[in-house]
Order: C-alpha cells, then structure tokens, then sequence
C-alpha cells in the first residue's frame, strides 16, 4: 500500500505507540500533581490554599499538552481537526482516570479544590495541545 493511501486507523496504529508512551508520563506525572495539590484539595473550613489549585491545574494542563503535541504532526502524518480531537482526547483522559484511581485507592473525595485542579488542567490541556500542533502544520 502506497503511502499516500493510508487511512486514519493506519496512521494511528503506527502513532499508537508513540501516544501510549506520552500518555503513561502524563499518568505518572499526575500521581505527583494529585499528591502535591493535596493541600488545596481539602474541604475544611475556610480553605485559603484552594486558591492555588488553579494555578496547579493550569500548570500542569499547560506542560502535558505542550508534551503530548510535541512532533504530533510528524510523528503521526495526521492534520487538522483529527489530531487536535485525537491529542485532546490523549491528554485529558490520563489526568481524569488516574484522578479517579488515585481517588477510589486513596479514599479521598473529589471537592470543588480537586475540581479546579482538574478542569483547569483540561482546559489548558486542550488549548495548549491545538495550539502546539497547529503551529506545527
């Protein structure tokens, strides 16, 4: 089969690996961001920490979608909205399922401070991941 022949499911078997890798180390590195936002997580009282649970989140949101977009476009050969649906998809997901393993392990609830972290991570997750591959094109 010619390369300019390939489908979408081909492509995505040769870049499977490469993204299964990438999304390992954003698991990994949220075990760290589930623990170090701890803090800011608590729902006791007046909670001034919670505070900088934003700005863990969209730190850590920023660095795993600048990672995971990083060579998108030549390691995958994909353009367009595919990939920034795929890279999306690819960062947000290691962040939820390991917040949600670590939470059933741990016993700790989700409160509004663990919310933020989470969904300022997927937002700038999102945001950084388009941007990066879009550049990339």
């Amino acid at each position: 089969m010619p390369p300019s022949s390939f489908s979408v499911s081909d492509l995505l078997r040769q870049y499977g690996p490469v993204l299964a890798r990438k999304m390992g180390y954003i698991a990994v590195a949220w075990i760290a961001v589930y623990f170090i936002s701890q803090p800011c997580r608590k729902e006791d009282g007046l909670n001034v920490l919670m505070l900088f649970a934003p700005l863990i989140g969209a730190i850590a949101g920023v660095v795993a979608g600048w990672y995971i977009a990083t060579n998108a476009v030549e390691d995958s050969s994909l353009h367009g909205i595919v990939l920034w649906v795929i890279l999306v998809l690819a960062c947000v997901l290691p962040m939820w399922i390991c917040d949600a393993l670590l939470r059933l392990i741990t016993g700790w609830q989700l409160h509004f401070g663990g919310f933020m972290v989470l969904t300022t991570a997927s937002l700038l997750g999102l945001a950084s991941s388009v941007w990066i591959a879009a550049t990339q094109e």
